[in-house]
């Protein structure tokens, strides 16, 4: 490849890099704007992905040697086009379509635009460097591969922050609760049996070596009754994700939010309930303290999203969300933004 022809694609992933940059801080538009359309802008994300993957499908066969010259210079501006064009599209989203919903999609075009890069940087000698904090979480594959993955990925951004959530809910939240009470009640499980085994065999020096358990024998009791906690915060969980997420039928600027906090929540009783599972297995003394601290948070922790659940769930589900707010024992007050 000729150096005219190296200095063309660096200065194209140089433009790349820069709206990469720009794009990455982009937080959404303060104001509420009437145009856009979340279904609108999906449709036209997907053309621009499938237009943008085509011309770098071209621009790929067109370096590889022998490099044709010819065919890069002419690609290369329409490639610029479209990322700029894709970026354009991006930083048209309000904050009022909803946090969740533009993470999604800001996420998506940086990653299409990071492997773009990467995908130059692999046909030129001097590369073009992006910045640590933007690509730090970006685990690269083989680069044609990462770009066409991206590019599929951004046909395929949120309809809108309910399906936005919805998506993060199940990987961050839903997943991540039933793991922690699956691998708790096996855990349980296997401390009962090598108890039971070595109970019959006590006089055997192997017995212990045989049937150990990461629970001690003393605490699965205790274990029990946390058991029981986690399958009621799962239960919850899975409720806000049918009744409050997936049955939100309508989107206005105050659903918007109402969802971002309920995911926010979400996350933060997928934290405790690991949190809470974890004081079992602690080496120290005071684990039993800091079961019942643990225990108590979590506890606080799904009140308050019952309570913020209560704010918009339909009128035929209020009565189990009142219900399960009462059992879980909320005293305080609910504050007034979230007063039905």
């Amino acid at each position: 490849m000729d150096k005219e022809t190296q200095k063309l694609l660096h200065a194209t992933a140089l433009n790349i890099n820069v709206l990469l940059n720009h794009v990455h801080k982009f937080e959404g538009l303060d104001e509420k704007t009437q145009e856009f359309s979340e279904s609108k802008f999906k449709e036209t994300i997907k053309s621009l992905a499938t237009a943008i993957d085509k011309e770098v499908t071209y621009l790929i066969i067109a370096c590889k040697p022998p490099a044709r010259s010819s065919d890069v210079e002419s690609l290369c501006p329409k490639i610029n086009a479209g990322f700029f064009s894709l970026v354009q599209q991006t930083e048209r989203i309000p904050k009022s379509a909803g946090r969740t919903y533009l993470h999604a999609v800001r996420k998506a075009t940086c990653q299409s635009l990071i492997a773009a890069i990467g995908l130059i940087n692999s046909f030129i000698d001097d590369n073009v460097e992006m910045e640590q904090s933007v690509v730090s979480d970006m685990m690269f594959m083989p680069r044609s591969g990462v770009f066409w993955e991206h590019c599929k990925a951004l046909s395929q951004v949120p309809a809108d922050n309910r399906t936005a959530v919805a998506l993060e809910w199940t990987t961050s939240v839903g997943n991540l609760v039933k793991d922690a009470v699956t691998e708790l009640s096996e855990s349980l499980d296997s401390a009962k049996e090598a108890t039971a085994a070595h109970g019959e065999d006590e006089f055997s020096e192997d017995s212990m070596d045989e049937f150990d358990s990461d629970i001690p024998a003393d605490r699965i009791d205790k274990g029990r009754k946390i058991e029981k906690q986690l399958q009621a915060a799962k239960h919850t969980c899975d409720k806000v994700a049918l009744r409050c997420i997936r049955d939100c039928e309508q989107l206005d600027e105050e659903r918007v939010v109402w969802l971002d906090g309920l995911l926010e929540q979400g996350k933060l009783i997928a934290r405790s309930v690991d949190d809470l599972a974890a004081t079992l297995f602690m080496d120290d003394e005071s684990w039993n303290k800091c079961a019942e601290l643990e225990s108590e948070k979590l506890r606080h922790l799904l009140a308050d999203l019952v309570t913020l659940a209560i704010t918009f769930v339909d009128d035929s589900h209020l009565a189990w969300f009142e219900l399960c707010r009462k059992q879980l024992g909320e005293t305080q007050k609910v504050p007034a933004e979230v007063v039905r």
